[in-house]
């Protein structure tokens, strides 16, 4: 699973009455002040609860931050994105910590918080959660900041390994005898701008290409096994894979038509499933024409990690939203 998180900081905006129109409302006169990540106290601290697969309660924590984002399991680990800063707790223990060189969380692999740094032009650095010496970082020289954003947007993390596309390779970061190594898969086409790939499991990992194609990557093979192309000739507008279940689902949107009646843009959409690791389709394509609407992550306050069975319960009030008006 794949997770990002970026460390809030915090800010302070000041606005004054802006125009006549404004005179009247609460932020005119002396002005407003807004404040969209405010202390929290440790009377206020969010707590966190942990269950073992029994249901019985093991641990509870306390986090003095706001949420960000959705909370997600990785790896045997909680990450909460908060606007102070991402905190990391441990499954089964409970215990939190806070990576202070990162300013983006992808996920948690063999022990440590790995994203992008808070400051240089690494591509992706790695933190030990224990706070013990050692790490790694990517970097490549010339810095392509279009190239490296691009590989933390398609960015997915398994078991062992960090799994993204830079221009069109794909490049898996995985522990090897000790260090850090990367495995390259030249792939045909470059990732989907914004879209993620899909880690069917450790090894297999799949690509939605930019030409709305949909790759198969075999990473112990280190090659593309498989490729499915879209079936309109017109390039497709975007495509997004997603897990479901041991299979992949694929969404690929094409020019939007204009409704008669209304004027409302729709899309034509086509959807399929595959195997993962054969691209075998598993349900035949359905094209339907309509408004568009994407996958969301569920973001409720109890989590279920699929490989041990606990389950956490977060109950962290999300950030403030908005502003003078």
């Amino acid at each position: 699973m794949g997770v990002r998180g970026r460390v809030g900081r915090r800010r302070a905006a000041v606005a004054g009455a802006v125009a006549v129109l404004l005179a009247t409302a609460a932020c005119s006169g002396t002005g407003c002040s807004f404040d969209d990540c405010p202390e929290v106290s440790p009377a206020e601290a969010g707590r966190v609860t942990g269950a073992d697969p029994s249901g019985a309660v093991r641990w509870t924590t306390t986090v003095p931050d706001l949420l960000s984002e959705p909370v997600v399991v990785s790896n045997s680990h909680v990450v909460i994105v908060g606007c102070h800063a991402t905190h990391v707790v441990e499954l089964t223990s409970g215990s939190v910590s806070t990576p202070t060189g990162l300013g983006e969380v992808m996920g948690v692999v063999q022990g440590y918080a790995v994203g992008a740094p808070a400051e240089g032009d690494a591509i992706l650095a790695a933190e030990r959660l224990d706070g013990g010496p050692g790490g790694w970082s990517w970097q490549e020289s010339p810095v392509d900041g279009d190239a490296d954003r691009a590989y933390r947007a398609s960015t997915v993390v398994t078991t062992t390994a960090v799994v993204g596309v830079r221009r069109q390779t794909l490049v898996a970061w995985s522990p090897d005898s000790g260090s850090w190594e990367p495995v390259d898969v030249a792939l045909p086409v470059g990732a989907r701008s914004g879209q993620r790939l899909v880690a069917a499991d450790d090894t297999h990992v799949v690509v939605p290409g930019s030409d709305g194609s949909v790759l198969g990557v075999d990473l112990a093979a280190r090659s593309v096994t498989w490729r499915v192309l879209p079936t309109r000739p017109d390039a497709p507008a975007d495509v997004s894979v997603r897990l479901a279940g041991r299979d992949v689902a694929v969404e690929v949107w094409y020019p939007r038509t204009t409704a008669a009646v209304t004027g409302e843009p729709l899309w034509v959409t086509e959807r399929w499933s595959l195997d993962a690791r054969t691209g075998e389709p598993r349900s035949p394509r359905v094209t339907s024409t309509g408004t568009r609407s994407r996958p969301t992550t569920p973001a409720g306050d109890v989590l279920r990690d699929p490989v041990t069975g606990w389950t956490v319960t977060q109950r962290l009030r999300d950030r403030p939203r908005g502003g003078c008006f």
